[in-house]
């Protein structure tokens, strides 16, 4: 009988080391794709006029930010700007009475899908020996 518990035994824990290997190569892919998608949304962010911008201020382009892969139910990562440009975003992107919208987040979303998908399945692929 001790021989069926440690065939068992044997196997969930060969079970375990292929779900974490699992794991830790969607991670490693989602994070390759979210930096990837973070470099084409910095060139895609527009500088605008030099003498409109206060020099204390930080750029939106210079604040591209993207977080550490994690999972909560599913593996992701967030790909945005920071907290000092954040609040600044929608001005820009979406337009106001006085400016028109550039539309840069949905171009680089668009322009970025496919890019995007290829490496983290290549990434994701190399990481599991495939």
């Amino acid at each position: 009988m001790a021989r069926q518990d440690d065939g068992i035994g044997g196997i969930e824990k060969e079970l375990d080391k292929l779900a974490r290997k699992n794991t830790r190569a969607a991670k490693a892919a989602v994070q390759a794709g979210a930096q990837v998608f973070a470099e084409a949304l910095e060139r895609n962010t527009p500088r605008g006029r030099e003498s409109d911008q206060d020099p204390h201020k930080v750029h939106m382009k210079d604040n591209v930010v993207y977080s550490k892969a994690k999972e909560d139910g599913e593996i992701y990562a967030s790909v945005g700007y920071g907290k000092e440009t954040a609040s600044r975003l929608h001005f820009s992107n979406f337009g106001t009475i006085k400016q028109p919208p550039q539309h840069f987040i949905e171009r680089t979303s668009n322009e970025m899908e496919q890019t995007v998908l290829q490496i983290v399945q290549q990434v994701y692929m190399r990481e599991l020996g495939l």
